[in-house]
C-alpha cells in the first residue's frame, strides 16, 4: 500500500515549511501501485487536472476531500473499473469538490464508497458509475450535487441507507437522468430552476421521502420511470420558494405503493399521460400551498388508477383537475371518456401491469394523442397492448412466462421459461457493452431452466441487464450483483 500526502493550498507561513508538498502538475493516480492511501486533503488552485486511470483504488481517511479548481477525470473501463474507497467502513471521506467554469469533468465506470461530489460551474458526464452510502449524511447532504453547469447522469446507481439526498441539480438548462437506479435514498433526484430537463427511464426503490422533486422547473419530461415505495411522493412537482414549475410532462410512469403517487403544487401547472398508479395512498395530488400560493393545475389524460388505498385523484377548493380518457377500480371519475373497471393487468401482485389481452384499457385512449406503436388508437396506461399478431407468440405470454432468481446474485442465476419457448439470453453492462457469459439449458416438465453464469468481470454492487428473446419479441431485466 502506497501512503500518499498531498497538500496543495497552504498558508504562507506553513507553506515555507513544507515547500516540497507543493505540486501544481497534474496529478495521476494509476492502477500501478494500487490501492493508494489518501491521508489529507488534495486541493488544487490553478486549473491543473486529477486523473484517475482505469483499474486505480484510493483508499481515502476520513474527512479528506478532494478539492480542484481544474477538471476531475475519473475513467475506468467495464473491464477494469476505478474505486473511490473509506478507509474507516461507514464514516466516509468527504467530498470531491470542483469548479472550473466552462470545462466537463467526467466519471466513468467507477465506484464510489461513502464519498459524495459537488460541482459548480463545471459540467459533468458521469457513466456507470455506483455510489453505495454507508454513513450516515446530514439530512441536506446530497451524494451528487451540480450547480450552474449541465450534467449527464446515466446507466447509474446510488444504494443508500436513508439519509441524505441524492442526485440534486440546480440552475442549468441542460439536465439529463436516464438509465440510472435509486435505493433508499430521500430525494433521490431533486431538480432547482431547471430549464428542458429530462428524467427518464428509472427505477426508484423503498424512497423515504420524494422520488423526484422538481422546484422551479419548466419544460421538463419526466419519462417511463419505474417508482416503487416512495414514503412520502413518487413525483412532486413545485416551488419550495423557488418559483413555480410549469409546462411539466409526465408521461408512461408506473408508480407503485407511495404517499402520494404525484403531486402538483404552488400554482404549478402538469400534464399526466399514459401512467399507471397502483396501491398508492392518493394517486394524484393538486393544491396550493397553506394559503400562501394559487392553486395549482394538472390535466390527466389515459392514466389508470387501481387499488388507491385512499382516493385516485384529490384537489384543493383553489386548484383544478382536468381527468379524461382514465380508468379506475374504484370509482368513474368525472371527465370526459372515463372508465369505472378493472384494468385487468397480467399480475399486479407481481408488478406487472402489462395488459391481459381482454382489458378494458386497450385502444380507449384519448384518439387525438399518437397512435401505439402498433399502429392503433393509445390504450390507457404505462404499457401498451401490443395487437400486432406477426409474431408467433403473444408478448404478454412471454412475459408471464418469465421467472429470474436469485435477484440479487452472486456467482450465477437462473431463467425459468414455459418449455413453449426457446429464448436467446444475452448479457450486457448498464452502459451497454456485451458481457460474456456461460448458458447452460435443461429442460424439465413443463418448463426450461437456463442457468447463466457471467464470465465478464463485474463489480460487486454492479448491476447488469439481462435480455431475453424470443422470435420478434423480447425483454430486459435488471439484475444486482452481490
Amino acid at each position: 500500500m502506497i501512503t500518499e500526502k498531498i497538500i496543495l493550498r497552504l498558508t504562507f507561513a506553513v507553506a515555507l515549511i513544507f515547500a516540497l508538498s507543493q505540486v501544481n502538475a497534474k496529478i495521476v493516480y494509476q492502477k500501478e501501485g494500487s490501492p493508494h492511501l489518501i491521508q489529507e486533503d488534495i486541493i488544487i488552485d490553478n486549473k491543473d487536472s486529477i486523473v484517475i486511470e482505469p483499474g486505480a483504488i484510493l483508499i481515502l481517511s476520513p474527512d479528506v476531500d478532494i478539492i480542484t479548481n481544474g477538471v476531475i477525470i475519473i475513467e475506468g473501463t467495464p473491464e477494469d473499473p476505478i474505486s473511490l474507497l473509506p478507509e474507516v467502513s461507514e464514516v466516509g471521506w468527504g467530498k470531491i469538490e470542483i469548479t472550473c467554469p466552462n470545462k466537463t469533468s467526467k466519471i466513468r465506470n467507477a465506484k464510489i464508497v461513502d464519498g459524495t461530489i459537488q460541482s459548480r460551474y463545471c459540467d459533468m458526464e458521469m457513466d456507470n458509475v455506483t455510489f453505495i452510502i454507508n454513513q450516515t449524511l446530514a439530512w441536506n447532504n446530497p451524494v451528487v450535487f451540480v450547480i450552474d453547469a449541465s450534467v449527464n447522469f446515466i446507466n447509474s446507481a446510488i444504494y443508500g441507507n436513508n439519509t441524505g439526498e441524492g442526485f440534486q441539480m440546480l440552475n442549468s438548462e441542460n439536465v439529463h437522468v436516464k438509465n440510472c437506479f435509486f435505493s433508499k435514498i430521500p430525494d433521490a433526484v431533486e431538480l432547482t430552476n431547471i430549464v428542458g430537463g429530462l428524467v427518464s427511464k428509472n427505477r426508484f426503490e423503498y424512497i423515504p421521502d420524494d422520488g423526484i422533486d422538481l422546484n422551479n422547473c419548466t419544460n421538463t419530461l419526466i419519462d417511463s420511470n419505474i417508482i416503487i415505495g416512495a414514503v412520502d411522493r413518487g413525483i412532486e412537482l413545485g416551488s419550495e420558494n423557488n418559483g413555480n414549475s410549469e409546462n411539466i410532462m409526465v408521461k408512461r410512469n408506473v408508480l407503485v405503493g407511495c404517499g402520494v403517487g404525484v403531486i402538483l403544487k404552488e400554482e404549478s401547472y402538469g400534464h399526466l399521460i399514459n401512467n399507471t398508479f397502483y396501491n398508492n395512498t392518493i394517486g394524484v395530488k393538486c393544491i396550493a400551498d397553506n394559503g400562501t400560493r394559487s392553486g395549482s393545475t394538472m390535466n390527466i389524460q389515459n392514466c389508470i388508477f387501481y387499488n388507491s388505498l385512499e382516493n385516485d385523484i384529490f384537489k384543493d377548493p383553489d386548484s383544478e383537475i382536468i381527468t379524461n380518457y382514465c380508468i379506475s377500480d374504484s370509482q368513474l371519475l368525472n371527465g370526459i371518456n372515463n372508465i369505472h373497471a378493472n384494468p385487468m393487468f397480467i399480475d399486479a401482485l407481481e408488478y406487472n401491469f402489462n395488459l391481459q389481452e381482454d382489458s378494458p384499457c386497450i385502444n380507449a385512449g384519448d384518439p387525438d394523442l399518437p397512435l401505439d406503436p402498433d399502429n392503433t388508437i393509445s390504450d390507457i396506461g404505462a404499457y401498451y397492448f401490443n395487437t400486432d399478431t406477426t409474431g408467433i407468440y403473444e408478448n404478454n405470454d412471454f412475459l408471464q412466462s418469465i421467472e429470474i432468481f436469485p435477484n440479487p446474485f452472486v456467482a450465477e442465476f437462473n431463467i425459468s421459461v414455459s418449455n413453449k419457448f426457446h429464448p436467446t439470453v444475452e448479457l450486457f453492462s448498464l452502459n451497454g457493452k456485451k458481457l460474456s457469459a456461460t448458458i447452460k439449458k435443461v429442460t424439465e416438465p413443463g418448463r426450461n431452466k437456463i442457468t447463466v453464469t457471467p464470465n465478464s468481470k463485474i463489480e460487486s454492487g454492479a448491476i447488469i441487464i439481462c435480455n431475453i428473446s424470443d422470435q420478434s419479441y423480447n425483454s430486459s431485466f435488471l439484475l444486482y450483483h452481490q
